[in-house]
């Protein structure tokens, strides 16, 4: 969560934004993670990596930015979904 707000800070092209929010998800992260939710927390990353991804094969940053919280909102519906699954065995 971390890297995804230094990446946030990268495209509004702002260093504060960099540290802040860098420092901000990492908290989130590691709340997350304390909570249990490691699994939950890796599938949201991996769809905000593939939305990421079909963003950036766009060329429009705009684009990239929406597509990477698209893809990170669904991969967390898909994750609830699986950690539900996961805690029935």
């Amino acid at each position: 969560m971390g890297t995804t707000g230094v990446l946030i800070g990268v495209v509004v092209d702002s260093e504060i934004a960099m540290v802040v929010v860098g420092i901000l998800g990492a908290f989130i992260g590691g709340l997350v993670g304390w909570a249990g939710g490691r699994i939950f927390l890796i599938i949201i990353c991996f769809g905000v990596l593939m939305g990421a991804f079909l963003g950036y094969r766009t060329g429009d940053r705009d684009i990239l930015i929406i597509a990477s919280g698209t893809g990170g909102a669904i991969a967390g519906f898909i994750g609830a979904q699986v950690s539900l699954f996961l805690k029935n065995k």
